[in-house]
């Protein structure tokens, strides 16, 4: 299939209804169009055909709502099938009954002049993932028989995930991963873990299905109008109480109970006929009977007419509903070497799969959160939209991955690297900041007023000061650690929105890890280092390893900057005509003469300069000059080694974004595959 296909019709045969819509090519793009049968039949069609002696069949809301209002005389000559669809291969009138029904659409929305099934338009029909050789056979023939031509198979769950895909609820690269697709319909239960857009292993039962529950609710309605069964029989309205004013009683007592569970429900059955009312419906009772619920006669005759021999329906023990669900799930699982871990996202589809019970035994077997699910506006016709809009998303999603992969280069010189450039000196900048204010503010810039004010040695001075500034190293080294856990919670989120904006702007939901965040969450976080996986443990290492050795270095720097070279930096800098310095050079020069100039410098440095020199010769400008030049430098080693030290956890953020669009890329270029 390719993206020159003009018009494609997608079918999803179910058991209760089926669903039909189209795909359409035009010069001014693409249009997925549901098609109008009538009769508040929207893009769906309830699965049942009305055979009336001397004419032709009814199909749908049309033939339910006849043999609804008809009467008695006239249902002699009446026939109503539904749930046909699960028994096509085992049953020669299940085939008759599906073959009938689709070529009656087919013939009815012609004569309404609706472009159905037009010459050379592909047909695409869904069916289970499970489904075997045997039932594609059959209904390859079926649609056959029935006028579609030779139609495309395509398994439902890739239906229900392009669906998603198309509505930009999960990216490509997820699809990629475990997507687990549950499709509980009318008469399937279906269940199918998906990697790489295609259906690695499909698993389920042909018997379980939501016409269970349809039979459940009849013998619960027999057992509040006890009456009800012999008059329906007489009357010939049995199969289509059981099987539709059942379904539409159980179909709202479902959505009921998904929006509140302790609603009690009461239901009427039949409109122009009053067939007995449902009262005092509460969910309790439902799981009650869901728990323990055992086939009315009249639905194994059904079966045994259909040629179903075996299974747990024939058994004649209670079955417990909601347990064969969670069974079915955990044992193709089990079976299928399927960890609970490998499935990234659930798709619930099917009319069935809106039970409340569907979403808590999903989310309790595999142990997840609800935010992993992920369920349609409309989940019963979600795989009909789904089969049809492959071409769309072929044309769109190779034309979204060359612009993507040209634009990489680009993208990461223009707006990743400036952004982390930017918040690197915002880092650098708070830093200064903090030593500024706790170090020269608060420690330095006293002691050079009170050794202005008060005078003495030089020697003394020094010693303060480098006493003052190998004290404040632990508290450096806690400010530079603070900033870069900072940088740690802002990088990552701040490069994940560039790169979320950068997709929009292509025109596609960015779905990937955050960030790349995840991927190096733990490079600055203190604690054991079993907090992340080993690679950033070892990158935490390193990165504190730098820490400790930078702070070193920079308080080894201040205080040489302040007292070092001959100890008397601060006050011998500067102009060499300075009273100060002059006095300092005259009596090194005497002193010299007796014992040497080191010796005589050592001697100087201990000399008490009286504080009427230090105030008349070290000036407030000077002190501040001296705190500036030493702030600068600062400034100058701490920019330079921390981007020294942040240089291999970025390296590291950068192949982890790398990474995720380049899977983003290889998601949207895969489904041109399918």
């Amino acid at each position: 299939m390719n993206s020159k296909i003009e018009h494609i019709l997608g079918i999803d045969f179910g058991t209760a209804n089926s669903h039909f819509c189209k795909f359409l090519l035009n010069p001014e793009g693409h249009k997925i169009r549901t098609i109008d049968f009538g009769n508040n039949q929207l893009g769906s069609v309830s699965t049942t055909i009305l055979y009336r002696e001397g004419k032709e069949p009814l199909v749908g809301n049309v033939a339910e709502q006849e043999w609804g209002d008809s009467s008695v005389a006239e249902r002699k000559g009446y026939r109503i099938r539904t749930h046909f669809k699960p028994d096509i291969v085992q049953s020669e009138q299940a085939r008759e009954d599906a073959m009938r029904f689709l070529q009656t659409i087919r013939e009815q929305t012609s004569r309404r002049r609706i472009d159905f099934v037009e010459q050379g338009q592909h047909v695409v029909v869904g069916i289970p993932g499970e489904a075997d050789e045997k039932y594609r056979l059959a209904l390859m023939n079926i649609l056959r028989d029935a006028g579609y031509g030779e139609a495309r198979l395509i398994a439902e769950p890739v239906g229900a995930l392009l669906y998603h895909l198309y509505n930009q609820d999960i990216s490509p690269a997820e699809a990629q991963h475990g997507v687990l697709v549950v499709d509980f319909g009318g008469g399937t239960c279906d269940f199918a873990f998906m990697q790489r857009l295609e259906v690695y292993q499909a698993w389920g039962d042909m018997h379980l299905g939501g016409r269970l529950f349809d039979d459940l609710f009849f013998q619960w309605f027999l057992e509040q109008n006890p009456a009800a069964l012999k008059k329906l029989m007489k009357q010939g309205d049995e199969y289509y109480v059981h099987w539709f004013e059942c379904r539409r009683a159980k179909e709202f007592f479902s959505e009921t109970m998904t929006i509140n569970r302790d609603e009690n429900v009461r239901v009427k059955l039949g409109q122009m006929q009053n067939y007995g009312t449902f009262r005092n419906l509460t969910w309790q009772e439902f799981e009650k009977r869901a728990r323990n619920y055992t086939p009315h006669p009249t639905f194994i005759d059904y079966l045994r007419q259909r040629h179903v021999t075996s299974g747990k329906l024939l058994e004649s023990k209670a079955i417990d509903l909601f347990e064969w669900f969670k069974g079915t799930l955990l044992e193709g699982m089990e079976r299928n070497n399927i960890k609970p871990g490998d499935i990234q996202r659930v798709i619930l589809t099917g009319g069935s799969s809106q039970w409340p019970f569907v979403n808590d035994i999903v989310c309790e077997a595999l142990k997840i959160d609800e935010s992993r699910l992920l369920t349609s506006e409309n989940p019963k016709a979600a795989i009909s939209e789904g089969l049809v809009v492959l071409p769309s998303l072929q044309t769109k999603f190779e034309r979204i991955s060359t612009g993507l992969t040209n634009g990489l280069p680009e993208f990461f010189d223009r707006r990743i690297e400036p952004a982390v450039n930017k918040r690197i000196g915002d880092v650098i900048t708070h830093i200064l900041r903090d030593i500024s204010t706790r170090l020269y503010d608060a420690e330095i810039s006293p002691l050079l007023y009170k050794f202005r004010e008060e005078g003495g040695s030089i020697d003394g001075l020094r010693q303060q000061l480098r006493t003052v500034t190998l004290r404040f190293e632990p508290a450096m080294k806690d400010i530079i650690e603070k900033n870069l856990l900072d940088l740690n919670t802002i990088l990552p989120q701040l490069l994940h929105e560039e790169v979320t904006q950068w997709f929009k702007e292509n025109q596609i939901t960015y779905l990937g890890e955050k960030a790349d965040a995840r991927a190096i969450a733990p490079l600055y976080k203190r604690g054991s280092v079993s907090s992340g996986p080993q690679e950033a443990n070892e990158l935490y290492d390193e990165m504190m390893n730098l820490v400790g050795g930078f702070v070193i270095v920079i308080t080894a720097s201040i205080v040489a900057g302040l007292s070092g070279g001959g100890g008397t930096a601060i006050i011998m800098s500067g102009p060499i005509g300075m009273i100060l310095g002059a006095f300092a050079a005259i009596a090194v020069g005497f002193v010299a003469l007796e014992v040497g100039k080191e010796e005589a410098r050592e001697m100087v440095e201990k000399i008490e300069i009286p504080s009427a020199i230090t105030r008349l010769m070290l000036r407030e400008s000077k002190i501040k000059t001296v705190l500036a030049e030493g702030k600068e430098k600062l400034e100058q080693q701490l920019r330079s080694e921390i981007e020294k030290a942040v240089k291999a956890p970025f390296d590291e953020i950068r192949r982890k974004i790398v990474a995720n669009i380049e899977r983003e890329i290889a998601g949207l270029s895969l489904i041109n595959q399918l």
